[in-house]
C-alpha cells in the first residue's frame, strides 16, 4: 500500500520543514537508494525503526520531551499518515476537532468557538455554563493495545503490523521505577528522561508516544473520537469543540454538565485517558474564562472581549529581550529578531488589546535601537 512515489513525496515534506539538518540533506543526495532500500525493507518485513534523538524543548514557558526521528522513519510515517492512517480515519473525527487537520488548524477552531458562542447567545443570553477538560499527560500516557485495536476497526491488518513495530519502539524502559510507573498510573516521559532510568531493559511499558512523530499526531487525534462522539452525537452537544488534548462544552444547564463530565471519565477511563482534575472545570459565562491562549470575555450585551493572557505576554517581553542579547552578541541578525515579533504580533490584530500591543511595539523599537547602537559602536 505503499509506493517509491509516496515515500519521495513524504521526503518532499521532511525536507521543507527539516532540510537544513545536515541528515535530511545527506538523505537526499542518496534519495532513490534510501528510498528503494526503505521500500525493501517494508515490503519483506525486514524494517526496523530507528531510536532517533531526543532533546527537551522550551515551548512557550512548558518544557517537553521531544523525539527527532531519523529520516527514513520520518518519510515511512508521513507516507503511513498521508496515504492510509489519516483518510481512513478522518472521516471518523468530529469536524469541530480542528488539530492538525488539512484545511484547519488553531485559527479554524478558534474561529468555530466564537461563532457558537454568539449562536448560544442569541438562545440563551449569558445564562449558561462552559465545560472545560484536560487531559492530563496525554501523549505520555497513550497505550499501544488501545490505540492497535482502535486502528484495527478501519485499518489494514498488514498496515497494523507495521504500526506494532513502530510502537514497540516507542515503549519505554522504566527498569527501577517499576512502583512509580505503571499501565494504569499516570507516567511522566520528561520526569522519567530527566531522572534517568537503568535502561537495562527488564520492564518495558507498553504505553506513550514521542511528540514530534506524524504518527502521533493522529494518534492523539483520533485516539477521543469515542468521547467525541459521545457528546456529540449521542448527548446532542451542539457547541463542542476539541484541540489536541483539550475539550469544551457550552450549555446553560450545569447539572447537564456535571452529569457529561462523569459520563466523559468513564469512557476516558476505557481508553487509558486521565481527565485532568486541576485544570477540569465548569465556569459560568459571566465570568472571563481562558481557552487556546486567548482570554474570553462575553459582555451582557453579547460582545465577545479577546484579550491576550497575561503569561502569553510576559513571556513574549521574556522572548524579546533574550533575541535582543543574542542580536546585539552578533548570534542573530537583526532581521531574525523582527521577524519573530513580527510573526508574534501577525495574529494578535483581532485582539482587544490595543495597549498592550502598543506598549509591546514600544519595547520592541527600543530594543532595535539598542541592538543598532552596540553594533555602531
Amino acid at each position: 500500500m505503499i509506493n517509491a512515489d509516496q515515500l519521495i513525496k513524504a521526503y518532499g515534506r521532511l525536507r521543507k520543514a527539516s532540510g537544513w539538518k545536515a541528515s535530511t540533506q545527506r538523505f537526499g543526495i542518496n534519495l532513490l537508494s534510501e528510498v528503494t532500500g526503505l521500500l525493501h525493507d517494508v515490503r519483506t518485513e525486514e524494517y526496523k525503526p530507528g531510536k532517533g534523538k531526543s532533546f527537551i524543548l522550551n515551548e512557550q514557558g512548558r518544557l517537553r520531551l521531544i523525539r527527532a526521528l531519523e529520516p527514513r522513519d520520518m518519510i515511512l510515517e508521513h507516507a503511513l499518515c498521508d496515504n492510509i492512517l489519516n483518510p481512513t480515519l478522518q472521516p471518523y473525527i468530529i469536524h469541530d476537532n480542528g488539530a492538525s487537520m488539512v484545511g484547519k488548524g488553531i485559527s479554524f477552531t478558534r474561529r468555530r468557538f466564537e461563532q457558537h458562542l454568539h449562536k448560544f447567545y442569541r438562545q440563551y443570553g449569558r445564562d449558561g455554563y462552559i465545560l472545560k477538560i484536560d487531559f492530563r499527560k496525554f501523549f505520555d500516557n497513550i497505550r499501544h493495545d488501545v490505540l492497535l485495536k482502535e486502528f484495527a476497526e478501519h485499518i489494514p491488518q498488514e498496515t497494523i503490523e507495521l504500526l506494532k513495530l513502530i510502537l514497540q519502539n516507542n515503549a519505554v524502559d522504566v527498569t527501577g521505577f517499576e512502583d512509580k510507573y505503571t499501565m494504569d498510573n499516570i507516567y511522566n516521559a520528561l520526569e522519567h528522561y530527566t531522572a534517568g532510568g537503568k535502561l537495562e531493559g527488564k520492564t518495558i511499558l507498553h504505553k506513550s508516544l514521542a511528540i514530534g512523530a506524524p504518527i502521533s499526531q493522529i494518534a492523539g487525534i483520533y485516539l477521543p473520537h469515542r468521547i467525541d462522539s459521545w457528546c456529540k452525537t449521542v448527548k446532542g452537544c451542539k457547541f463542542y469543540h476539541a484541540y489536541m488534548d483539550d475539550r469544551i462544552i457550552i450549555h446553560h444547564d450545569k447539572q447537564f454538565l456535571r452529569q457529561i463530565l462523569a459520563d466523559i471519565m468513564q469512557i476516558a477511563e476505557t481508553v487509558g485517558i486521565h481527565i485532568n482534575s486541576r485544570k477540569t472545570q465548569i465556569i459560568k459565562l459571566t465570568r472571563p474564562f481562558v481557552f487556546l491562549k486567548t482570554r474570553y470575555f462575553l459582555t451582557d450585551t453579547g460582545k465577545l472581549i479577546k484579550k491576550i493572557p497575561k503569561d502569553v505576554v510576559k513571556r513574549q517581553q521574556r522572548k524579546m529581550r533574550k533575541m535582543a542579547r543574542l542580536a546585539a552578541e552578533g548570534q542573530i541578525t537583526l532581521k531574525e529578531f523582527q521577524t519573530q515579533y513580527k510573526s508574534w504580533r501577525g495574529d494578535k490584530k483581532r485582539y482587544h488589546a490595543y495597549r498592550t500591543l502598543r506598549r509591546l511595539d514600544s519595547e520592541e523599537r527600543k530594543l532595535e535601537k539598542w541592538i543598532k547602537s552596540t553594533h555602531s559602536t
